[in-house]
């Protein structure tokens, strides 16, 4: 009787425990047979710093309509009202060519050399359409920018200082947290009238600029 009653309760007790052997026995089928050594590659990016006010200069080509391409320069302040939006206070300086009528007459002048200098301001508004990162090498990476620019100003040129509209685009890399290259095309339309009956000349102006954050 008493082998009996050992019987009916070792039986289970064994039963239980061969589960709780064959699932430790299953667990441990699971763990894969050799473990994977993967390290983590610290990238470095270039970010902007806290600051928002960002100072630079330019240099580029500026399409002045009727009157050749000249060589363009200036400087921009901008500040940046959050990491979309930023206001842009930018001045440039070129100079007037010949017009095909001043070439083919030969002494016919139709601006004297003070009327030829070419200079505008405006203020703008820019927002970062597609932020995003260029890899130089797979351990660094530079923060990018493509914007839209437009805004107004005025133009000081053939005598006269005329009121400017401007539009374009442009591409921005931070060489650092506080150092950024700039890359922009724009167009500068304003209404002239010195070769005749008064248009919209368009000018086109292709730059490239550095700046920095401070």
């Amino acid at each position: 009787m008493e082998n009996r009653t050992k019987h009916l309760f070792l039986k289970p007790l064994c039963l239980g425990a061969g589960l709780c052997v064959a699932a430790t026995a299953q667990a441990q089928d699971d763990r894969p047979l050799i473990e994977p050594d993967v390290t983590p590659v610290p990238v470095t990016e270039a970010l902007i710093d806290t600051e928002n006010f960002e100072i630079g200069a330019f240099v580029g080509v500026l399409n002045i309509e009727d009157f050749e391409s000249s060589l363009l320069y200036g400087g921009k302040l901008t500040y940046h009202l959050s990491e979309s939006f930023f206001f842009e206070a930018g001045v440039g300086f070129a100079e007037g060519g010949e017009t095909s009528f001043e070439k083919l007459a030969g002494n016919v002048e139709v601006l004297t050399d003070s009327e030829r200098d070419y200079s505008y301001y405006n203020i703008n508004l820019g927002y970062n359409v597609l932020p995003g990162e260029a890899f130089l090498t797979e351990n660094y990476a530079f923060n990018t920018n493509f914007y839209l620019i437009a805004g107004a100003g005025a133009t000081d040129f053939a005598g006269d200082t005329r009121f400017t509209l401007n539009a374009g685009a442009g591409y921005q890399v931070l060489l650092t947290d506080s150092v950024a290259v700039h890359i922009g095309v724009r167009q500068h339309y304003y209404r002239i009238d010195v070769l005749g009956a008064e248009k919209t000349s368009m000018n086109t102006e292709v730059s490239t600029g550095l700046s920095v954050f401070f």
